[in-house]
């Protein structure tokens, strides 16, 4: 059953943005996907943001969109005006479906501020934990990003489970500064080098 359910999953370039969703179903299967999405330490050591549907939210849309492409054009040493007049003249890049979709979900590094008890007694026999500690949070990113893959993959599935389509999309820049738009957004996945 769960193959027949993962084999319509498919990209979408282009979503029908009249498609109404009710925001309690996408609720529902966020926190569903919360409950069988394992975590190590349960720390869950991520943020989902969930852009929704109507114009209020466009503009974020679009905005990581903008970063995206820009991502893309820093990437490939393009101008970001060069990299849409030469390279998308013709055509919008695969990720520009994050303009027609009707949630955009973005993930992002959390640091946990409530550990559980049995961390905290941990804690104090000086065992180290990179989720609580911002000056070792970049050592917890591959770790976080499997965890992501994890629960975006859960998440998908119980889309399709729902005739939901999904897409997923990983050209999302590190550097804060090229988020301004997207003022809720105040850690990335980053690298040791700082990237």
């Amino acid at each position: 059953m769960i193959y027949d359910t993962l084999k319509n999953r498919r990209f979408v370039l282009k979503y029908d943005s009249t498609v109404d969703i009710p925001e309690s179903l996408i609720d529902s299967l966020l926190r569903k996907t919360w409950e069988v999405t394992p975590s190590k330490n349960n720390f869950m050591a991520f943020t989902v943001h969930v852009i929704g549907q109507g114009p209020d939210n466009q503009k974020y849309k679009e905005a990581a969109y903008l970063a995206c492409l820009g991502n893309e054009a820093h990437g490939d040493n393009i101008d970001i005006n060069n990299i849409i007049a030469e390279r998308y003249s013709t055509y919008l890049p695969a990720y520009s479906n994050m303009l027609s979709c009707s949630y955009l979900l973005i993930f992002t590094m959390r640091l946990e501020t409530q550990p559980t008890e049995m961390i905290q007694w941990q804690v104090s026999r000086g065992h180290k934990f990179e989720a609580l500690d911002e000056s070792t949070l970049d050592y917890l990113t591959p770790t976080s990003a499997f965890e992501v893959g994890l629960f975006a993959d859960a998440f998908g599935g119980m889309c399709l489970e729902n005739s939901l389509d999904v897409s997923v999309i990983g050209c999302f820049p590190k550097d804060l500064s090229k988020l301004t738009e997207l003022p809720f957004i105040t850690k990335t996945y980053y690298d040791h080098d700082g990237g």
